[in-house]
């Protein structure tokens, strides 16, 4: 499709696309248009079609058409009439033009943005039940989500201000991108760790740990430590043994500073997050789901750089240190977590190639910035020129300001397309945030849309904004104002405060958690515990096959497996093995024709990739389900396993497995109050199902097991 040729950087540009046609032609081939489209609502393909048309028209230019992609109408596959004021629609968002700076129209924008998420999930915009539909045949339609709704920008102009206003509201989402996640807070705070426990003379690192969420040692308290001659040396012999909170974090540097010898850099990381309750700290964040994700991003990385050859803990900190140099982005989640209720918000580009049921494109009252490289070529000449400076005194090459005009044209036709791709992301709502500045001379992409609207009003909708009670929030702020005033004035207060502090600190300080996991596994005496692959990691720190296998298995039909492929092939490129997408597809379809899968499909009640939890003493023990599903006389496990194993081995293997699937039990009895009558291992490889004998038995050994683990 030339309309969604929005990489020319990359040299995939329409005239690319025309020459090669040409030369096909004139070959003996012909050309075949494909219309048909597969993801959008009848209400957004007739509005794309009927704007676009007219918009690449207007600047398809010269070069013979080679400059913008002809226009062919899609033709919709969904053409319902929803019997609701909020069925799919095209949407027009604050559809003015103000006089004012273009730094408030932002911050007014992005406030009704926020306010029109709310109102998206209150008044139960109406979308495509994919499962419904899928299963009934006829279209069948529910209500949104946060979920479903995705920001498109851009670039991340201004991305601030709307984070600022979503978060305002209390409205839970995540910005898809490739960011610098080496240097983000939670990643300096484990790196600091590291260089701390690597390094005991460096007290710069060791303070930094110690001020770090994972001990919770205010300035005050670090103050005190030195005034009592305190020395943040922990392997000094003459160090006194403190109570308080330095004493204990130094402590725990000093014990991870053992450990470093017998563990991977990924372990200690690991045992480190869960030993100082860093994933149940952040739940009390907003971006919870941020902080999660850099702290597992850290664990997988130190694994990788294990796997490529990587070696000693000091490596792999200066191959760290390396990428915060270089200023590295990353992108921290190729895949959203299947159950995360929360906006996305991504650039277009970003977002090629994926869909949404509800999309809403802002960040178009800017008037984009279109400038040519300094070094134009010409591919089918070989002419090479070279400009740079302003126009007025511009030192370039004879033929550089001709090839100049004609790549403006191109990149300017290219910004057309790059608004194709973003309203062609939709499925069911397109809305459009049409706030702008009243400039007679903007040519922002919020004035084309509006102007090109006007002439096709059946086509799209205001969006209706109901306002928020300023009084009400008003009223609120003040008692706030009010009682904080008092507060700071209580020395009462100020004392409950520590206290609570303090117990928080307690809390944060004891053992956290157990991996169901690593219940199995035999501990040598002489050694500290080895690698303990972490409870929320897909695949359970398995190998990359395995991690994909596991991933796949969460989304994939598993009544037919129709789409097995497709699922195979995404989670083996996300792991990073796409040489192996085959292997991974055979092993999913194995799982799909196994007996005890089909029985879950039977039973209508089955549940995937379920994290459980349950108390266990000071702590507790986690891990993640597979596969559940519910029968008459009671609920069934199922774990996944990936393991290289004959059949006749298969009943040895799984003895090592059998304190993992106590503790599955174990875990979803305490949280539903219903029955576990059964758990089976799916071996995967060997097409064989091994169920657990003595599940009784088998719960009580897990019970105990994760007791003596937590109390270590």
């Amino acid at each position: 499709d030339p309309k969604q040729s929005i990489y020319r950087f990359r040299r995939a540009d329409v005239a690319q696309m025309r020459r090669l046609q040409s030369r096909m032609e004139e070959s003996g081939g012909r050309r075949v248009s494909l219309v048909q489209n597969f993801r959008s609502h009848r209400a957004v393909t007739d509005w794309v079609n009927e704007i676009f048309a007219r918009w690449m028209e207007s600047g398809a230019g010269e070069s013979g058409g080679f400059v913008q992609a002809d226009y062919e109408k899609m033709s919709p596959r969904w053409r319902d009439k929803v019997a609701s004021e909020f069925g799919p629609s095209v949407w027009a968002l604050g559809n003015v033009a103000a006089e004012a700076p273009i730094s408030a129209i932002r911050r007014q924008e992005h406030k009704e943005i926020a306010r029109l998420l709310d109102q998206i999930v209150e008044h139960k915009w109406q979308i495509l039940d994919v499962d419904a539909t899928r299963k009934n045949g006829g279209a069948k339609y529910k209500a949104a989500s946060y979920s479903d709704i995705c920001i498109l920008i851009p670039t991340r102009t201004g991305i601030e201000i709307l984070e600022s206003e979503i978060a305002a509201r209390d409205i839970p989402y995540r910005i898809e991108s490739a960011s610098l996640i080496f240097e983000t807070q939670e990643i300096r705070d484990l790196l600091n760790f590291l260089r701390a426990i690597d390094d005991p003379s460096d007290h710069v690192s060791v303070v930094a740990s110690l001020r770090s969420a994972a001990f919770g040692c205010s300035d005050v308290d670090l103050l005190r430590h030195h005034e009592a001659r305190g020395s943040f040396d922990y392997l000094s012999a003459s160090r006194k043994e403190d109570a308080g909170n330095v004493g204990e974090g130094l402590s725990v540097l000093r014990e991870f500073h053992r450990r470093r010898i017998w563990e991977s850099p990924s372990s200690l990381i690991d045992r480190f997050i869960r030993r100082r309750g860093l994933l149940e700290a952040a739940v009390g964040n907003r971006r919870m789901r941020e902080q999660w994700r850099r702290l597992r991003f850290m664990v997988e990385q130190a694994g990788l750089f294990a796997e490529a050859g990587g070696g000693s803990l000091r490596e792999f900190i200066n191959w760290v240190e390396d990428q915060i140099k270089e200023g590295a982005r990353v992108n921290e989640a190729p895949l959203p977590d299947p159950d995360e209720e929360a906006v996305r918000v991504m650039t277009i580009h970003g977002a090629k190639g994926l869909e949404f049921p509800v999309v809403i494109l802002t960040g178009l009252n800017t008037d984009p910035r279109i400038e040519a490289p300094v070094v134009l070529v010409d591919r089918d000449s070989g002419q090479v020129e070279v400009g740079f400076g302003p126009a007025s005194t511009r030192v370039c090459t004879p033929g550089y300001e001709e090839m100049e005009a004609h790549e403006l044209q191109m990149l300017k036709a290219e910004k057309v397309r790059l608004y194709y791709v973003a309203t062609t992301r939709a499925r069911d709502h397109l809305v459009l945030s049409l706030r702008r500045g009243a400039n007679a001379k903007s040519s922002a992409p919020a004035d084309t849309f509006a102007d090109l609207m006007e002439d096709c009003p059946r086509l799209w909708k205001p969006v209706q904004l109901l306002p928020d009670d300023p009084e009400a929030e008003s009223d609120s702020g003040q008692e706030e104002a009010d009682g904080l005033s008092e507060r700071n004035h209580s020395v009462a207060a100020r004392q409950d405060w520590k206290e609570r502090r303090g117990r928080l600190i307690q809390e944060m300080a004891r053992p956290s958690s157990v991996a169901a996991s690593a219940l199995g596994r035999e501990l040598d005496e002489d050694k500290p515990e080895q690698d303990t692959p972490e409870p929320w990691r897909r695949g359970r720190g398995g190998s990359q096959v395995g991690r994909a296998v596991h991933g796949a298995l969460q989304f994939i039909d598993l009544e037919n497996g129709s789409d097995v492929k497709v699922q195979a092939r995404e989670q083996a490129m996300v792991e990073g093995v796409p040489d192996r997408e085959q292997e991974v597809a055979g092993l999913c379809l194995a799982a799909v024709r196994s007996p005890v899968v089909r029985r879950a499909v039977a039973s209508g009640r089955m549940w995937r990739e379920i994290p459980v939890a349950a108390a266990m003493g000071q702590g507790s023990i986690q891990g993640i389900v597979d596969l559940l599903f519910e029968e008459e006389d009671g609920l069934v496990i199922v774990d996944y396993k990936t393991d290289e194993v004959s059949q006749q081995g298969v009943p040895e293997i799984s003895a090592g497995y059998r304190l993992q699937g106590g503790a599955y039990a174990h875990a979803i009895q305490r949280a539903t109050g219903k029955a576990v009558k059964e758990v089976v291992f799916l071996y995967l490889r060997a097409e064989a199902e091994e169920r657990l004998d003595d599940l009784s038995q088998a719960i009580a050994e897990a019970e105990q097991r994760a007791l003596d683990l937590i109390s270590v």
